[in-house]
């Protein structure tokens, strides 16, 4: 294998010098999502000016991150795949001739029709489509398949690219505890069992080094994947059978203290951490390059396979490791059938350009670093602006005196005679931080345009334009949605749908359990499904707010709109069923209860009617009294005039009175002097007939009777 080694180094060495520029894109994003300046940018702004980072980044990728976790992975464990029988489902033939026999027997000896046998092969392939499911279903929650998305999607949203590996054959030990037969002691002993399982893992991007010269998985010629490990796990890997486990040992034990070839990103990732670079230690680690890729014939046959004439014009798709000397310790030839590629990509935003894509990191670079310069600005100016600035002429000022401290009451002592020239003069700075705070505001709502994450999204109360309203915001939502389905496509087609199908087929070759195999389709629906269920909700729950009112109500099936609404909320346990409803109103225990809660609620209804009118009647008589009362103060303040016009030394005492009751006259004192100089007062008082009220008149009411007794005047 030495030939082969040699030149699958020179070919790694060419796949990390093409990758260069793409790392340096990467560590911008990286940096500009935990909110550090790049070096040169750092230098740019010097050591005195603000370096404040609005990590604006870091919101939008977690807002995606978190949403499409939501959507994919749903708290009510909903599968985001289905798998499902073929329309024409293909069996062995001796499988066929065991339904068909089955059938001759079920029939009385009669051989069964050709329909029979395909419905009776529809049915035996749906059970084994379900048993097939709950198989996938069991090994994704036992590789914690939902955690390892999760970084892929984050990944892909931040850097442009995830990258997830499944499925690889894996052997794990199950241990448990059995009890031995009571004729042989009845103790509980441990029990090992090695049994194979399918393996998936989250693959960085620091990594991953793919063919540079093609665009998608499928036009590359390699892939290569750097694995960075401790002796131990260099140790468990030689003792794997299919590993050379003397050239491992031997290179380990040539360099006892590991051997890890240093990258640049490695020490910028190390000081981008909270370690810094120089402490960063690679003691004891070694390094081990896996290729999955094509070989010719041609350096097969150097090392010594052997390969049909017939076949030595083709290439072998093929998994090789090798050590950093060029020493190779395994080769195998595709190991899953059906299956070439264990690498599925998820593509934020794919660059046709490219075999990687481009993440939020890269899309909102210039918006992230205009915002951030507006910030600094504004910080700046409130800096400068915070204090006055102070000009101090050293010569007209004591030199005992401290002129780098300011303080209430300060004192400065003169030396210079001359008096047009100040000692300290204040310096006004313009202050600039509305048109700053503008800016900053523009900057930050076209991240929002740029990326098509909008704000609202995160849960942030936008309260202008459409948002305003719970419609609009609907609305709102609704579009956002769009860009999240499209995200969630773009996963389904990437990475679920193809892992699924290899992992449909690592089952279909190693699962021991034959009742489950069959000719099956793979289809992901997190897109049909889960974002059409959302969307659905918000429509039926507002469905439901138009339609409750007494107009509407007659028209609407409640129990159907009830239960569509839990369906789409996943609640849709907690609604009874039509068959629950029809039993218990079939039950007389349960119509007794109906009934009494029927009687409860007339009667709740009944008590609160009665409140509601004898709170009526309650205000109708406040209402009745202040009416009284407004006419016996009208009455009483016209007799107290009536009086007053005949004695008018008397208005200064009862004004006097009235005021120190708290009365404030609201009539200017000229009216009431215009009114008494225009009607003069006669001798003996006003004339009966201007102080007793008319009976027939308009002084009928409750005081109807009453009159201004006759006063004599002093």
């Amino acid at each position: 294998m030495a030939p082969i080694g040699v030149r699958l180094k020179e070919e790694f060495c060419r796949a990390e010098t093409e990758r260069r520029l793409t790392e340096l894109r990467w560590l911008q994003d990286l940096r500009q999502y935990r909110g550090k300046y790049d070096p040169e940018v750092t230098v740019r702004i010097g050591a005195n000016r603000s370096k404040a980072f609005v990590r604006k980044t870091r919101v939008k990728v977690k807002t995606v991150d978190s949403r499409m976790a939501d959507l994919l992975f749903p708290s009510n464990s909903e599968r985001s795949f289905t798998l499902s029988a073929t329309p024409v489902p293909q069996i062995a033939p001796d499988l066929k001739k065991m339904v068909s026999g089955e059938l001759t027997q079920a029939n009385g000896g009669q051989p069964p029709s050709e329909f029979e046998v395909k419905e009776a092969i529809k049915k035996l392939t749906d059970r084994a489509a379900a048993g097939m499911a709950q198989a996938i279903d069991d090994q994704l929650t036992e590789c914690q398949y939902k955690n390892v998305a999760r970084q892929v999607i984050h990944s892909g949203n931040l850097y442009g690219t995830g990258v997830l590996k499944a499925p690889l054959v894996e052997k794990k030990v199950r241990q448990s505890f059995v009890r031995e037969p009571k004729d042989k002691g009845g103790k509980w002993t441990l029990v090992s069992e090695t049994y194979v399982t399918p393996f998936v893992d989250w693959v960085p991007l620091w990594r991953f080094y793919p063919d540079m010269s093609a665009t998608t998985l499928e036009d590359c010629r390699y892939v290569f994947e750097r694995h960075v490990m401790t002796k131990s796990a260099m140790l468990a890997l030689a003792r794997r059978k299919s590993f050379n486990a003397r050239a491992i040992r031997d290179y380990m034990a040539a360099r006892p203290e590991g051997e890890v070839q240093a990258n640049h990103f490695d020490v910028e990732l190390a000081s981008l951490g909270d370690r810094e670079a120089r402490a960063q230690s690679r003691t004891g680690q070694y390094e081990v390059i896996e290729r999955w890729g094509w070989l010719d014939a041609q350096s097969l046959l150097d090392c010594g396979m052997a390969i049909p004439e017939a076949r030595r014009h083709e290439t072998f798709f093929s998994n090789v490791w090798f050590l950093p000397n060029g020493e190779v310790v395994k080769a195998v030839l595709q190991p899953i059938n059906g299956v070439l590629w264990p690498y599925h990509l998820y593509y934020f935003d794919k660059d046709e350009t490219s075999i990687f894509g481009d993440g939020l990191g890269a899309i909102m670079r210039d918006d992230q670093e205009m915002l951030n310069a507006a910030v600094r600005m504004m910080l700046d100016n409130a800096a400068l602006t915070a204090g006055p600035q102070l000009e101090v002429n050293t010569r007209l000022v004591g030199t005992t005196e401290k002129i780098n401290e300011i303080f209430p009451f300060k004192v400065w002592p003169r030396t210079g005679d001359d008096p047009g020239s100040p000692a300290v003069r204040v310096l006004e700075i313009p202050n600039h931080l509305n048109v700053l705070s503008t800016l900053v505001g523009m900057f930050e709502n076209n991240t929002d345009e740029i990326t098509a994450i909008p704000r609202f999204m995160t849960g942030e109360n936008v309260a202008s334009g459409a948002a305003g309203t719970a419609s609009g915001m609907s609305m709102l939502m609704g579009a956002a949605s769009i860009v999240m389905k499209d995200l969630i496509s773009s996963f389904d087609e990437g990475v679920t749908k193809p892992f699924i199908l290899a992992l449909y087929r690592w089952n279909m070759q190693f699962n021991p359990d034959d009742g489950i195999k069959g000719d099956f389709d793979v289809q992901a629906n997190g897109t049909s499904s889960m974002v059409a269920k959302e969307v659905r909700a918000q429509q039926l729950d507002q469905f439901s707010q138009l339609a409750a009112n007494p107009m509407d109500a007659p028209y609407i099936k409640r129990d159907k709109l009830l239960r569509q609404r839990a369906d789409a909320h996943d609640l849709s346990d907690v609604v009874k069923s039509e068959e629950e409803v029809q039993a218990e109103s079939n039950n007389p225990m349960a119509q007794q209860q109906a009934a009494m809660m029927e009687t409860q609620a007339k009667l709740s209804m009944a008590k609160l009617e009665a409140e509601i009118e004898k709170l009526g009647a309650e205000v109708a008589r406040l209402r009745a009294d202040a009416v009284n009362k407004n006419v016996a103060s009208a009455y009483a303040a016209m007799q107290a005039g009536g009086v007053a016009a005949q004695s008018p030394n008397i208005a200064p005492a009862g004004d006097e009175i009235l005021r120190s009751a708290g009365w404030k006259d609201s009539t200017p004192e000229e009216s009431t002097a215009d009114a008494v100089g225009s009607d003069p007062v006669p001798p003996n008082g006003l004339p009966e007939a201007q102080l007793r009220p008319d009976p027939a008149g308009a002084m009928r009411g409750p005081n109807v009777g009453m009159q201004t007794p006759e006063m004599e005047s002093a």
